[in-house]
Parts: C-alpha cells; sequence; structure tokens
C-alpha cells in the first residue's frame, strides 16, 4: 500500500508561493530537493528573457549563470 506524502504538495505550492513573491528582472535559482533531503535538480529562471534551465549540480548551474551573464557583460 503506497503511502501519500502530504508534504510534497505543501512543498510545491510554497516554491510556487515563493516564486510569484520574488518575482521581478533578477535571475532566480531555486533548488529542487526529494522527501530526504537530497538535492536533484537545480533551476534557473530568468524572467526578462522568460528562460528556464535545470542542471544537475549546484558547479553546473554556476558556470552557465557566468558564461550567460558574466561574459555578456564585458
Amino acid at each position: 500500500m503506497k503511502r501519500f506524502n502530504i508534504l510534497l504538495p505543501v512543498q510545491i505550492i510554497w516554491q510556487s508561493l515563493v516564486k510569484w513573491i520574488a518575482s521581478g528582472s533578477e535571475l532566480q535559482v531555486w533548488q529542487e530537493s526529494d522527501r530526504h533531503g537530497r538535492t536533484f535538480c537545480w533551476h534557473a529562471y530568468d524572467p526578462e528573457t522568460g528562460n528556464h534551465a535545470c542542471f544537475g549540480s549546484e558547479e553546473e548551474i554556476r558556470m552557465w549563470i557566468e558564461q550567460r551573464y558574466y561574459t555578456n557583460s564585458l
């Protein structure tokens, strides 16, 4: 018999609320974790362009941010 994890829908609603409140023109970055607290995905959202990306590690998302924002501003 499968148990329904009530915290998962609450977490999804909470993340959506945080994204809505924080929406603006700044790059938004957040991590997605499993029920054991292990991060399995890093998300980035650019509200100016509407682009969204997902990465498997913090290092990958940092490299993406550096390439996208620091090299374009020079």
